[in-house]
């Protein structure tokens, strides 16, 4: 039963990878690169803001850039991993 179990998990997982759509790895890929630039550039910002707010600025506006921007990380990695098998 185990064996068979296996089995039909293999068939699932190959008939998902067989199916792939190369252009939506693609823009899977072209996703996750932006949203990993999107990430850095709100880092930096948040940095320079903390860097030179000289206690004028709490620098929430660059923070919460960060968080968006990780949000938006995290939903390109999830297209990456469904689309590109």
């Amino acid at each position: 039963m185990q064996t068979v179990l296996v089995a039909v998990v293999i068939l699932i997982i190959t008939a998902f990878a067989a199916n792939a759509d190369p252009e939506e790895c693609r823009e899977a890929i072209r996703n996750y690169n932006s949203a990993r630039a999107e990430v850095s550039d709100a880092l930096r910002r948040y940095a320079d803001c903390i860097s030179n707010d000289r206690g004028h600025d709490d620098c929430s506006t660059e923070f919460s850039s960060v968080q968006s921007a990780q949000d938006e990380f995290e939903s390109a990695v999830s297209e990456y991993e469904s689309e590109c098998p």
